[in-house]
C-alpha cells in the first residue's frame, strides 16, 4: 500500500503524478492520501511519501515521519519537503529512503522512487 501524508487541501501536483503513474504501471497498486498517521496493524511493508513544509505551523512532516517509523520500522519513508536540509534529515536518524525538492519537482524521480518502492516490498512479501 503507498500512502500520502499531507496536510488538508495541500496544493502540490505529487499526488497527481503519483496516481497517475501507478494506473499505468500498477494499476492494482493502492494509493491512499490520509490527512495524519493512524498506526497500522499489518504485516505488509507499506510506503509513505509525507509532505514537509516548515512554512505551515501546524504540519511537521518530520515529526510525522518519526512516528512512523517507530511504529512500522520496516516502512518505505520518503519524504517531500518544500526546504531540503540533508544534514537535519540525516541527523533525524529516521532513514529515508529519498527526500523530494517539492519546489522542483521531478516527475521522473518520483517516478524512480515509486518503481524503487514497489520492488523492494514486492521482494518482501
Amino acid at each position: 500500500m503507498i500512502y500520502i501524508i499531507q496536510p488538508f487541501r495541500y496544493k502540490h501536483p505529487l499526488a497527481k503524478i503519483i496516481r497517475q503513474f501507478l494506473k499505468e504501471r500498477y494499476p492494482k497498486t493502492k494509493l491512499k492520501i490520509k490527512r495524519n498517521y493512524n498506526s497500522l496493524k499489518t504485516n505488509l511493508t507499506n510506503t509513505y511519501f509525507i509532505i514537509n513544509d516548515p512554512n505551515l505551523k501546524s504540519w511537521d512532516g518530520l515529526k510525522i515521519s518519526k512516528e512512523i517509523r517507530n511504529k512500522e520500522p520496516k516502512a518505505l519513508l520518503i519524504l517531500a519537503s518544500t526546504t531540503v536540509d540533508y544534514t537535519q534529515f540525516f541527523r533525524s536518524h529516521i532513514g529515508f529512503l529519498g527526500v523530494i525538492n517539492l519546489q522542483n519537482t521531478n516527475k521522473s524521480e518520483i517516478e524512480n522512487y515509486l518503481e524503487d518502492s514497489i520492488k523492494l516490498t514486492s521482494i518482501d512479501t
